[in-house]
């Protein structure tokens, strides 16, 4: 009886010792997995208006910080499920899910390429038009509410198990995750110092995740697929059974069908809609920014953005401006990268210098520099290498000196590789005589010199004369002369 109480004291002892040394561990794994992602749940807050708290506590708990076969071999944090709308690789292993019979099946999840394109497809699923009597009551509350979030994603099916509210309310809670409701990227960047890793870290315990290139997405309704290194326009729509010539269409930041693009390029399988579907009608601007980019991370239309910001195309807006995402016009332009006071100026390309001609008259003697072509207005531009100027000596029988007026012919192609190169009764200088930088746009299908006057604030008559046009068409895939 003795040897019997004494072996049950030391089982006790030992549990509880266990217990003890396992809670601090358990801590300090589920704040290692939100230090790594809570600057994306950040990000996707401000970008779809789902609490940062709610994020990080479902990633915690569906994935169990991130240790979970699951999580580690398909890079699922939030357990979704396969459904009808995914065509990508699937992970299979058993759920909830039964078969005629009653028997339980393994169930298909969702396998993404990285923790990233998980974070970001759980939002697309929360805010899924088809599931909007499900989940849209959701996006009414306020994003601090996270207990209003926690009951109505049990509401809306999310989650079978009846304890879920307040399993997501209590790690919350524990973990101070309500905190992120309330802060702003760009502080929690400034707080954090450095961008952190979102891979999963190696491990020899730990199977690597399994990457998977080309898996369809979508954001703002709008599917997209992700490339691979080295992969082109063409790659991608065979495998999609699109034209390489829509995707060029649909893709504005991709220069060419035959293009090698960087990994994790976003190439969007279709055409964006004029403004952004989520919650957020300001979209705030980060170091290094552009139209361009705000238009990828948001699958808007990069002409309908410009025009909502009353912005022309090649303007670019300041860092921290605020750049209009979704609504009417903006009442007035963002500030500008331009307005800004330190704003270097762009360099005029150079030329390579060639022994300049000498021209003698009598004892006086001087030197033309041969890359100088003096115009009209007195402005001085740069003669390319390969465009040999027309010399003509005149002279000036009053002065007793002789002075050298050099012209360039101009480029007969405006859709030719080269850029082309206007005469000189074309150039374009500022009030200070300096040269304006000419700006050029790639002819895409539809677009006409009517619509291209429009969209640069010009007139047909001028895109022809800067591009010694006879006819008013327009070749798909070429390059025109807009300003």
């Amino acid at each position: 009886m003795i040897f019997l109480k004494n072996s049950l004291l030391i089982c006790l002892s030992l549990l509880v010792y266990g217990c003890a040394h396992a809670q601090p561990k358990d801590m300090e794994e589920k704040m290692a997995y939100v230090e790594r992602y809570r600057l994306l749940a950040v990000e996707e807050m401000e970008r779809t208006g789902i609490p940062a708290s709610i994020k990080l506590g479902q990633g915690l708990l569906e994935s169990r910080w991130g240790t979970s076969d699951l999580s580690r071999l398909a890079n699922n944090h939030f357990g979704i499920k396969c459904g009808k709308d995914w065509n990508g690789e699937g992970y299979y292993k058993e759920d909830d899910d039964l078969n005629d019979k009653g028997e339980l099946i393994k169930s298909c999840f969702r396998v993404y390429g990285s923790a990233e394109q998980c974070y970001r497809d759980h939002s697309a699923f929360l805010m899924n038009p088809a599931k909007k009597e499900r989940y849209g009551p959701l996006f009414e509350l306020k994003r601090t509410d996270y207990k209003g979030w926690a009951e109505g994603l049990k509401k809306g099916g999310y989650a079978t198990d009846p304890g879920y509210p307040s399993k997501l309310i209590k790690l919350i809670e524990d973990l101070d995750l309500h905190r992120y409701d309330e802060i702003t990227y760009q502080d929690l960047l400034s707080e954090i110092g450095t961008l952190p890793t979102l891979t999963q870290p190696d491990s020899p315990e730990k199977a690597k995740p399994v990457l998977v290139v080309g898996v369809p997405q979508s954001t703002n309704d709008v599917k997209f697929i992700v490339a691979g290194a080295g992969q082109t326009l063409k790659d991608i729509a065979s495998k999609q059974y699109v034209s390489p010539k829509s995707l060029l269409h649909h893709n504005p930041h991709i220069s060419g069908a035959d293009e090698p693009l960087k990994a994790g390029t976003r190439v969007f399988l279709q055409s964006k809609p004029k403004g952004w579907r989520g919650q957020e009608t300001y979209h705030k601007v980060r170091k290094g920014e552009g139209m361009i980019d705000i238009s990828i991370l948001y699958a808007i239309d990069l002409d309908k953005l410009y025009i909502r910001n009353k912005m022309s195309h090649g303007q670019e807006p300041a860092e921290n401006a605020e750049v209009k995402i979704r609504g009417g016009k903006a009442k007035k332009q963002p500030k500008l990268k331009s307005d800004q006071p330190d704003k270097k100026p762009t360099p005029m390309p150079t030329v390579p210098q060639t022994k300049a001609p000498v021209i003698t008259n009598g004892a006086n003697t001087s030197t033309v520099p041969p890359a100088t072509t003096s115009t009209n207005s007195g402005a001085k531009t740069q003669v390319p290498a390969n465009k040999p100027p027309v010399t003509q000596v005149n002279t000036n029988t009053t002065g007793g000196t002789t002075s050298v007026n050099k012209t360039n012919p101009g480029g007969s192609d405006p859709f030719g590789k080269s850029n082309p190169v206007p005469n000189s009764g074309a150039q374009n200088t500022g009030a200070a005589g300096s040269v304006v930088a000419p700006q050029y746009h790639l002819v895409m299908e539809g677009d006409t010199l009517e619509s291209l006057a429009q969209k640069f604030k010009t007139s047909i008559d001028g895109l022809k004369k800067l591009n010694n046009l006879s006819t008013e068409e327009c070749k798909v895939g070429s390059r025109i002369r807009v300003k």
